[in-house]
């Protein structure tokens, strides 16, 4: 259901950063945790977590991902992960004593303006962390700025946790439930440190044969291996260069429905912005001598003079029974955005860093 889902978002609108499948984690993780399994999408990252002591797992040999973690949890994972300024004067939670285990991650956190007592001086710290509670503990902790004005759906501008749970958004930290982010669900244990790895290594160096880190949020590597997903990613990049709209209308503007159209993308980072690195990691799954190889070679080498007639080739390959090609050029007439609706549509969804690569990569700067 959700893979047809992922479809139709990608046709309306021209979608976690998805986690690496292991390729021979056995060999690789020592003493795994007993209930995380070698096939498991996290089993590198969490034990990779457990090695370098930031987190840890229980006596019996379990590591219980799917159960919620509490505050005090969270905040031992943060205080073990990065080093916290104290900017705030020190102030003793009524529930949490000198004696608690965890009283000084919660006090380096609290220090650090992340933790505040309620009207109550009490933290809670046995509570499940909410959704909105870990943006701003993490948005905090590891100094993040929001790089675009994009919301969930259901997180408003005036949701306390707003600007905490845009700069994951915006950092492609997070990428929600299909625009949808539950501040007010609870955080599992394992999802906790996957967004926390994502953290810590996220300004670490990217091999250009690789995705940008946190693009194509929603398609795994071994969805990849399907060619109807390299088409519908392809899709999505293609997104940024072709618009049923006017060729001028900027995904800024407000429409006649009273939104903009960037309101229809879920973030930037879920789709994939046309550049060369995502061209390159797409090269990895396109069947040799396919079409798809040969317009990821166009387009690599800055050749976007058939992007129409590329268009309608990946809709034929990536979702085939969603319109009748017989009058499909009436049925999806599109248009090429001009220079200005493009960088306007890169800023937009990809931030300032979106557009420095999209000049230097394509020589428009200035233009």
């Amino acid at each position: 259901m959700k893979k047809k889902i992922w479809k139709l978002a990608l046709a309306a609108a021209l979608a976690m950063p998805a986690m690496v499948m292991p390729v021979d984690a056995e060999a690789i993780v020592k003493s795994p945790f007993t209930d995380v399994s070698k096939n498991s999408l996290y089993v590198e990252i969490v034990h990779e977590m457990r090695d370098q002591q930031i987190l840890s797992g229980y006596e019996n040999g379990e590591f219980r991902p799917a159960e919620v973690i509490s505050r005090k949890h969270a905040a031992a994972l943060v205080n073990r992960a990065v080093k916290l300024p104290a900017t705030k004067p020190f102030v003793l939670f009524k529930d949490v004593s000198t004696e608690n285990a965890f009283f000084n991650d919660v006090k380096k956190l609290q220090q650090a303006g992340i933790f505040e007592p309620d009207a109550k001086g009490n933290l809670y710290p046995n509570q499940p962390i909410t959704r909105a509670e870990m943006a701003k503990v993490l948005t905090i902790a590891f100094d993040l700025k929001v790089k675009v004005e994009l919301d969930f759906m259901d997180v408003p501008k005036d949701h306390p946790a707003s600007n905490y749970i845009r700069a994951l958004y915006s950092n492609g930290i997070t990428t929600g439930d299909f625009g949808f982010y539950n501040p007010d669900k609870s955080v599992t244990r394992v999802h906790y440190s996957v967004i926390l790895h994502r953290l810590i290594h996220m300004n670490d160096p990217v091999d250009p044969a690789e995705r940008i880190r946190g693009q194509f949020a929603r398609v795994s590597e071994q969805q990849l291996g399907e060619p109807d997903q390299v088409a519908l990613a392809m899709l999505s990049m293609l997104s940024q260069k072709i618009t049923h709209d006017p060729y001028d209308y900027l995904i800024t503007d407000i429409t006649n429905k009273g939104y903009t159209d960037a309101s229809m993308y879920w973030a930037g980072h879920s789709f994939g912005q046309l550049a060369k690195e995502n061209i390159r990691y797409l090269e990895r799954f396109a069947v040799k001598g396919s079409e798809q190889e040969a317009i990821l070679d166009r387009w690599l080498k800055g050749d976007f003079s058939k992007i129409k007639d590329e268009f309608f080739t990946l809709k034929a390959i990536g979702d085939p029974d969603f319109f009748n090609c017989a009058v499909c050029e009436q049925k999806f007439a599109i248009n090429i955005r001009t220079k200005r609706a493009e960088e306007v549509f890169v800023r937009t969804l990809y931030g300032e860093e979106g557009v420095q690569r999209h000049q230097q990569q394509w020589g428009t700067k200035g233009k």
